[in-house]
């Protein structure tokens, strides 16, 4: 479903955010050093001096501001699908749900569902042909 791999994608972007903020914050380890007792008294300072050292931990700030509002951003957009999502009813849209928002098996959905595996899979299969037939 096209929601769905959205869905997906939108969870990796989030994934990817969050580790360029991590990058950003060693990053500012770096320059800043660790030490709140002593700024810039770091690595990046004594090898290139307190002027670079300034720039650079200015970039990395404001770098983090805009993944922050980035990630903030995202964040929302997958709440509100999960939550659009959490509304619809029907077979075709628990499976959907259970497959590409809880990220479960078709075996656990029919776990779940109590139903057997190969009707999943068959309400699974017509779910993704109608969709097919109307792109």
């Amino acid at each position: 479903m096209l929601i769905m791999e959205s869905y997906a994608d939108i969870l990796k972007v989030i994934d990817i955010i969050k580790a360029e903020i991590e990058a950003v914050q060693l990053d500012l380890d770096y320059w800043l050093g660790k030490s709140s007792k002593h700024p810039l008294f770091s690595e990046g300072a004594r090898k290139y001096g307190l002027d670079i050292a300034a720039k650079r931990v200015d970039f990395l700030y404001a770098r983090m501001d805009q993944l922050e509002e980035r990630l903030k951003a995202y964040q929302e957009i997958e709440k509100e699908i999960r939550e659009n999502v959490d509304k619809l009813e029907g077979l075709e849209y628990k499976i959907a749900k259970l497959r590409f928002i809880d990220g479960m098996t078709y075996q656990e959905i029919a776990d779940e569902l109590e139903y057997s595996y190969d009707h999943i899979r068959r309400v699974a299969s017509k779910s993704n042909k109608k969709e097919a037939s109307f792109t």
